[in-house]
């Protein structure tokens, strides 16, 4: 688990709601989701995936339960660490950052990014591109491999 940021102004949100996320009524049509994700992205067993804005971890899970290789990333300290420990022996890594930074280079075969906040609340400095939602998509066509889907 990386800690490379300060202080996030999500974090009291994220440690208020903690494991509650999960018992959110939207949060019951995870299988369903990543149904939909293995067939659009072509995804199968093997397949590396980052899932930028991964909160507690419920999509990185389910993709690592198929089979994928996941890395979760998330802004928020509260959120990784729960997504850090699964309950299970899942292939799930979890790395604190940014989302219009991504610490990573093109390797991913898939990037989702299915979480509310992800884009439109991300004002602020630190984006690499004015736009800072321009900049999370631009982000996340960097980090796939040539080929991947996002």
């Amino acid at each position: 688990m990386d800690t490379p940021h300060r202080a996030h102004w999500f974090e009291p949100l994220a440690a208020h709601m903690g494991e509650a996320y999960l018992r959110y009524s939207f949060t019951k049509g995870t299988v369903q989701e990543v149904d939909l994700l293995m067939e659009v992205l072509a995804l199968h067993p093997g397949c590396s995936v980052l899932d930028v804005g991964c909160g507690p971890g419920r999509h990185s899970h389910e993709l690592a339960r198929r089979g994928c290789r996941v890395v979760g990333l998330d802004i928020s300290e509260a959120f990784v660490r729960l997504a850090a420990s699964p309950g299970d022996d899942l292939d799930v890594r979890v790395v604190r950052g940014d989302a219009r930074t991504l610490p990573f280079d093109g390797s991913f075969d898939a990037v989702i990014s299915l979480c509310q906040g992800g884009f439109g609340l991300l004002g602020g400095p630190g984006a690499r591109v004015v736009d800072p939602d321009l900049g999370v998509m631009v982000e996340c066509a960097r980090v796939l491999r040539p080929g991947g889907r996002l």
